[in-house]
């Protein structure tokens, strides 16, 4: 066989592996009854609650005012009696409304009442506490929600944080 005999064997041999590798991708069943959710990464973002801790005499922030920092607070799931550790103290600078308040990330998958202690050394504590319930919903990948109601502070007069005229239900105002 000379070189031209050879190339050209070389060649057919080529054309037919490429020429099988299309016919045989291309062959693939597609599935009729695919499911819609697959691949979906279905987790709910935490809900965020703050809580802003004033002083009943002057109204300055506690936490700005008398510098307290997260090791002079502790949080206690009371449902569970252990410490509940989603929550950090809003540092966004002296101008923020936000500074100096405690923001807390809850997930929830189960409905019912979730209480948590806070202790906040030399000031003493309130008890904050909110309502998960469950709520079919008409999302075929998420057929089931955990919406977050009835933010409160159990113990203690709270109002809702108001800023620009508007009122935020979820952040609440707690004079210790």
């Amino acid at each position: 066989m000379n070189l031209y005999q050879k190339n050209m064997t070389l060649r057919s041999v080529m054309l037919m592996l490429l020429t099988f590798a299309i016919l045989a991708g291309g062959c693939k069943k597609k599935e009729s009854a695919a499911d819609p959710c697959d691949g979906l990464l279905n987790e709910t973002p935490p809900s965020i609650i703050m809580v802003k801790f004033v002083d009943k005499a002057t109204g300055q922030n506690l936490i700005v005012s008398d510098n307290i920092k997260s090791s002079d607070i502790t949080v206690i799931n009371n449902n569970t009696g252990k410490e509940f550790a989603n929550w950090r103290i809003v540092s966004q600078g002296a101008t923020s409304p936000f500074n100096g308040m405690l923001q807390f990330s809850v997930f929830h998958e189960t409905a019912g009442q979730y209480p948590y202690q806070i202790k906040l050394a030399g000031f003493g504590r309130a008890t904050l506490a909110y309502t998960v319930s469950k709520v079919a919903t008409n999302n075929l990948c998420k057929p089931t929600a955990y919406p977050i109601s009835n933010i409160m502070i159990i113990d203690h007069p709270f109002t809702a944080f108001t800023y620009d005229g508007k009122s935020y239900p979820n952040i609440l105002v707690v004079e210790l």
